[in-house]
């Protein structure tokens, strides 16, 4: 069953959650979003699951934070896309959706048909994206971020 939207906060609540991607430079955000990605997928890069994203980019775009962050696999790693680079894929919606994906409360089919999320650009790549996110385990993130992310959702 899913979990109730939330109503959108207040314009200076708003305001304030935007403002680090506003102040702080983008390169900065896709450089501590590869990061963690890398740690959370530490697995499945071993195993090369990752492997449709090689010299494929993908864009993020979490858009009631004005956050844009463009992701490319090199050498087994994820790492920040230049921001001059075309995506391949984009996957936009707003951080509450980004959280009850990351946190398993709803699969990504549901989040797609029902336009919680959009995906534009490379169908197959965006299909590809979507079973890797739907094939993930439970428990990927360290327990004291889930615990800080479910107060969020």
């Amino acid at each position: 069953m899913p979990l109730p939207v939330p109503p959108i906060p207040a314009p200076p609540v708003r305001k304030l959650l935007q403002l680090p991607g506003r102040v702080l430079p983008p390169a900065l955000h896709a450089h501590g979003l590869s990061l963690l990605l890398n740690r959370i997928f530490r697995e499945a890069l071993a195993r090369g699951e990752l492997w449709f994203l090689e010299n494929r980019v993908l864009q993020v775009e979490v858009t009631d934070l004005a956050l844009d962050y463009r992701l490319t696999l090199e050498n087994g790693r994820l790492t920040a896309a230049s921001p001059g680079r075309r995506p391949d894929v984009r996957f936009g919606g707003s951080v509450r959706e980004f959280l009850v994906l990351a946190l398993g409360r709803e699969d990504p089919d549901t989040l797609f048909f029902q336009r919680r999320l959009q995906l534009e650009g490379d169908t197959e790549l965006g299909l590809e994206i979507k079973n890797f996110l739907y094939s993930l385990e439970q428990g990927l993130l360290p327990e004291p971020m889930e615990r800080l992310l479910l107060r969020l959702v």
